[in-house]
């Protein structure tokens, strides 16, 4: 099961969405994928704190990592809405909370989203070298 990236918050909920995912593993044993991309592209919508989410992530669950790129585009008000799109490089932020989380979990498998727009195979081979260069200190 996979964290979503939300765009709006539900005006009353019983339990936070970790909350949720925690339970729900704990209930029913299933893994999580944990897309990082998702996390920064909602906490970003939300205006909430990307790092407090993964903190209360439950990360002995997780069997995958995804990393994508969004589109940065404008709510009615002008602020910021990302929108997870699956044709664009990995941010900088999300590299960075990639590299937090690695850093705490230790290493784990990480997919690459890029399903729109495929650039050619350089800029796809860059994704993967930066990755792999964040998880080869702590897999060593």
């Amino acid at each position: 099961l996979e964290n979503p990236s939300t765009y709006l918050a539900f005006a009353e909920s019983d339990m936070s969405e970790t909350e949720f995912l925690t339970e729900l593993a704990r209930r029913t044993g299933c893994g999580l994928l944990l897309d990082v991309n998702h996390v920064f592209v909602s906490a970003t919508n939300q205006k909430t704190d990307a790092q407090a989410y993964l903190a209360a992530f439950p990360t002995h669950a997780v069997g995958e990592l995804h990393l994508g790129g969004h589109d940065v585009q404008s709510d009615e008000h002008g602020a910021p809405l990302l929108i997870d799109s699956h044709g664009a490089a990995t941010a900088d932020p999300v590299w960075q909370l990639y590299a937090d989380l690695i850093a705490c979990i230790g290493p784990a498998p990480t997919l690459i989203e890029w399903d729109n727009d495929v650039p050619d195979w350089p800029v796809l081979r860059n994704e993967a070298v930066l990755a792999a260069q964040i998880l080869a200190p702590v897999a060593a």
